[in-house]
């Protein structure tokens, strides 16, 4: 027998057949399997669910395969043949594309099923009869076992038992049911197949989550990412890089138009001329100087930024026109008036090379990495996950993924932060859109997706592959490069979009631009292997 894609044969099938027979299967999956969603929260009806099916049902909503209807999910409904297809689309990654030519009568350009029902159709994993599809129709077992046969492309087979109600399937089935159950993928109950059952929409998220939980596992390891669609990361590096130079011609100290342009641009690896940064290290000595070495008497971000940008050009930090730029961060009183961010970026900042906070006479509370983390754990919402405000009562997935980024280099050694991070990143997980991208403030933003692509690649976890982290077929990784606009700039939030306060949507903007490009550079050295984005111990 010959199977072309072994991990939905292994999975697609056997969890259907799981689901109509499960008094006489192993349901290990099913005991084994986390809620990714509190199912009795989002559905009223979730005690009508068989038990075998809810970790399934759970996974599947949040991830975006399957979704209830007025507060209900409906377990024991049936599952049309339009919806089997948006399912398998999902599953298998197909490409559904809205101006796709259908060939049937019954599948129209208006149906809401049109781009799935092309797309499972031109890939000749379901046809239909007579030119019809029968979208609308419950799809069955017998038409399962038929997609089944052609998807995973089985040799013909027969049987070692008499399949005893064969003669009860449709024709064009009876060699696909055989051949099915001669590979042991599908079986009946007493020798019963039972071609004419219908399947139910819990049997179909048992499917839908045993076919992508295995797809995930058989892909590439962390690290060794699919290299076609890492070329559309390293292409987009580079036209940003090109994009950010000519944006920011003058690098100055400012978080817009300065330091995240020199950092992305020093970490990317792409060949930028000497002068750039020479230009930069210019307008920090200048600034420093006219200010007398004050560069805010609040927002002590402003040095992190500078420290993080002289770090990834090999400049020293503890003489920039006479000041050390490590001794404000000594004041922890003054780090922590910036609220959240300010023990972040102090961490990030002085963690970037493992500098020695100075002890600096004259403060009120010396500064110490121990009071830093202290600081940003007590701020975790009970929920999992950080927000701005101190008495944010919902998570936010810039904050969270920049607290991420921040304990990183602590998630191995303090036990703490490591179980206050698993839960933000449980936290994430749940947030994530059905297209793999993230909103805040109401609006899907690329920032939001930017952060996030930030602190997993820093923690070794893959954003394109991970399948906590992909939605639909979706990665954060391909929601991010949705916002990319001609010319190598950035949408913050794109065009139609909710405008959240930010840029306009649809317009190109610095800010995101700046977020995006070093996110991309994160996850470029992640599968690089490379240190991480905001670990320069390699920079000399």
């Amino acid at each position: 027998m010959k199977i072309r894609k072994p991990f939905l044969a292994w999975l697609l099938v056997g969890s259907l057949f799981l689901s109509i027979f499960s008094a006489n299967v192993n349901l290990s999956y099913a005991a084994d399997a986390e809620n990714d969603v509190d199912i009795k929260s989002l559905y009223s009806d979730a005690n009508a669910i068989s038990p075998w099916a809810a970790g399934a049902i759970g996974k599947a909503t949040h991830n975006g395969f399957v979704q209830g209807s007025n507060g209900k999910f409906n377990p024991k409904s049936t599952v049309t043949r339009a919806e089997f297809a948006k399912m398998l689309v999902a599953v298998l990654n197909l490409e559904a594309k809205a101006g796709a030519t259908s060939s049937f009568t019954d599948v129209t350009a208006k149906d809401w099923f049109y781009p799935y029902v092309t797309a499972a159709s031109n890939a000749g994993y379901m046809t239909g009869f007579n030119q019809k599809f029968d979208p609308k129709a419950s799809i069955t077992r017998e038409q399962l076992a038929a997609t089944l046969a052609r998807a995973l492309a089985l040799e013909p087979a027969k049987p070692a038992a008499n399949i005893k109600d064969i003669e009860a399937a449709s024709a064009w089935a009876k060699s696909d049911i055989e051949t099915i159950v001669a590979s042991e993928l599908m079986q009946g109950d007493q020798n019963q197949f039972q071609p004419k059952a219908f399947v139910t929409r819990e049997m179909a998220a048992v499917v839908a989550m045993r076919a992508y939980d295995f797809e995930m596992i058989s892909k590439p390891s962390e690290g060794n990412s699919d290299p076609s669609k890492h070329e559309a990361v390293t292409k987009q590096i580079k036209a940003t890089a090109a994009f950010m130079q000519k944006a920011v011609a003058n690098p100055v100290i400012a978080s817009v138009g300065g330091e995240w342009t020199v950092l992305s641009l020093a970490r990317s690896g792409v060949k930028i001329p000497d002068e750039y940064y020479a230009n930069y290290y210019a307008n920090v000595e200048k600034t420093l100087k006219e200010k007398a070495g004050k560069l805010h008497n609040v927002k002590y971000t402003e040095y992190d930024r500078v420290i993080l940008a002289l770090t990834a050009i090999g400049k020293g930090i503890d003489d920039v026109a006479g000041y050390n730029l490590r001794e404000p961060l000594a004041d922890y009183e003054t780090v922590i008036k910036q609220g959240i961010n300010g023990p972040i970026f102090a961490l990030i900042a002085l963690d970037s090379k493992h500098y020695e906070i100075p002890v600096v006479a004259g403060v009120k509370t010396q500064t110490t990495r121990e009071l830093l983390v202290d600081f940003i754990l007590n701020r975790e919402i009970k929920a999992g996950g950080w927000a701005l405000g101190a008495n944010a009562e919902v998570a936010d997935p810039d904050i969270t993924s920049m607290v991420i980024q921040g304990l990183t280099p602590y998630y191995e050694t303090n036990n703490k932060a490591k179980a206050a991070v698993d839960r933000g990143l449980d936290w994430l997980s749940k947030a994530q859109k059905a297209d793999g991208g993230y909103a805040s403030g109401g609006s899907a933003n690329s920032e939001s997706a930017a952060q996030v692509v930030v602190a997993l690649s820093g923690l070794g976890i893959d954003p394109q592959q991970d399948s906590r982290f992909v939605k639909n077929g979706h990665s954060v990784v391909d929601a991010l490069l949705g916002y990319a606009a001609a010319g190598g700039g950035f949408y913050h939030v794109k065009q139609g979009g909710v405008d959240n306060g930010g840029a306009k949507p649809g317009e190109v903007d610095l800010m995101a631009s700046d977020q995006a490009f070093y996110a991309l550079v994160a996850y470029d050295r992640f599968v690089t292997k490379q240190t991480r984005l905001y670990d320069m111990t390699d920079v000399k």
